[in-house]
C-alpha cells in the first residue's frame, strides 16, 4: 500500500551493502519512494546516492548523534506536496504549543493491552482507519507485536468500555520510542483521550529508560499535530507523500520530545 522501502534501523557498517540492496530492489519492484532513518554520520553516503534530508531529530541516539529522516523518489511527482496546507496545520499547532493536555476524566482509566485484547483492539482500529500503513486491524499482527515486546499498546477505558487506544513502538538500540496508532471512538472524541494516552505512555517508557519520544503524524490533520505541540514536542520536518492512509498518500510531520531534563 505504501509503495516504498522503509529503512527503520541502520548499522553504519552496513551502509554500502544496504544502499546496494535498495538500488536493486527499487529497480526490481518499481517503488516510488525510499524512506530511511539513519545516524547523521551515515547520511553523506545516502545523500551521494540521491537522498535528501526531510527531517532531523538532534540527540536521537544515546551518544548524542542526530537521526536524519531521508527520502529518495523514483517518481518526481511523489516528492511534491501541498506545502501551504502543511504550513497552515503547523501554524495552528504552534498557537497551542506547550499548553498541556486535559486530565484523565473521572471514571476513566488507562491500562496496557495484553494478548487477550488483540481482537477488540483490531476492531477499534478497523473502525477508525479504512486503510493504514501497518496491519493493525489484524489480531494476529497485534498479538505478535505484543508478545515480542517491540510495541506496547495502551487502552483508555470509560468504565469497562475501551474507547481509545495508542501504541509505543520501542527501539532498544537508540532507546527511543515512536508514539503512534492513536484511535478514539466517536463516542469519546473531544474528551482529551489522546492527550491522556500520550502522557501516560511518556511516563511508562521514561521509567524503562527510553530517553526520547517522537511521532510521524499526518501533516494536514490539525488535531494530531496539536496533540503533540500541546505536549511540548518540537517540529523536525515534513516527509512528502510518505504514508498511505485512507486510500491515498499523505505527507507526514515529524515531532520529537526529550524525555529527560538533561537534553537541551
Amino acid at each position: 500500500h505504501n509503495n516504498r522501502i522503509y529503512l527503520l534501523r541502520l548499522d553504519p557498517a552496513d551502509s554500502d551493502r544496504v544502499l546496494a540492496w535498495i538500488e536493486e530492489t527499487i529497480e526490481k519492484e518499481k517503488y516510488s519512494k525510499v524512506f530511511a532513518k539513519v545516524p547523521a554520520p551515515s547520511a553523506p553516503a545516502f545523500l551521494k546516492a540521491g537522498f535528501t534530508v526531510e527531517a532531523e531529530i538532534p540527540g536521537f541516539y544515546p551518544d548524542g548523534t542526530a537521526c536524519f529522516f531521508l527520502g529518495k523518489y523514483t517518481d518526481p511527482a511523489r516528492g511534491k506536496y501541498d506545502a501551504s496546507a502543511v504550513s497552515e496545520t503547523l501554524e495552528i499547532s504552534w498557537q497551542r504549543a506547550g499548553a498541556g493536555h486535559k486530565p484523565l476524566q473521572e471514571g476513566c482509566t488507562i491500562r496496557e493491552a495484553s494478548v487477550s485484547d488483540a481482537t477488540l483492539l483490531a476492531e477499534i482500529y478497523a473502525s477508525v482507519f479504512p486503510t493504514y500503513p501497518f496491519p493493525i486491524d489484524d489480531p494476529d499482527y497485534l498479538t505478535d507485536a505484543i508478545v515480542c515486546g517491540d510495541v506496547r499498546f495502551f487502552l483508555l477505558c470509560d468504565g469497562d468500555e475501551i474507547v481509545a487506544a495508542s501504541s509505543a513502538e520501542l527501539d532498544y538500540t537508540s532507546k527511543t520510542v515512536e508514539m503512534t496508532d492513536f484511535a478514539t471512538l466517536p463516542s469519546a472524541q473531544g474528551a482529551g483521550a489522546a492527550g491522556a494516552l500520550l502522557a501516560h505512555m511518556e511516563e511508562a517508557v521514561r521509567r524503562d529508560g527510553f530517553h526520547l519520544a517522537y511521532t510521524i503524524c499526518r501533516g494536514e490533520e490539525p488535531p494530531v499535530n496539536i496533540l503533540f505541540a500541546r505536549g511540548g514536542y518540537r517540529f523536525a520536518g515534513t516527509l512528502p507523500n510518505n504514508t498511505q492512509i485512507g486510500g491515498g498518500f499523505e505527507s507526514m510531520n515529524v515531532w520529537y520530545k526529550p524525555l529527560n531534563s538533561g537534553f537541551s
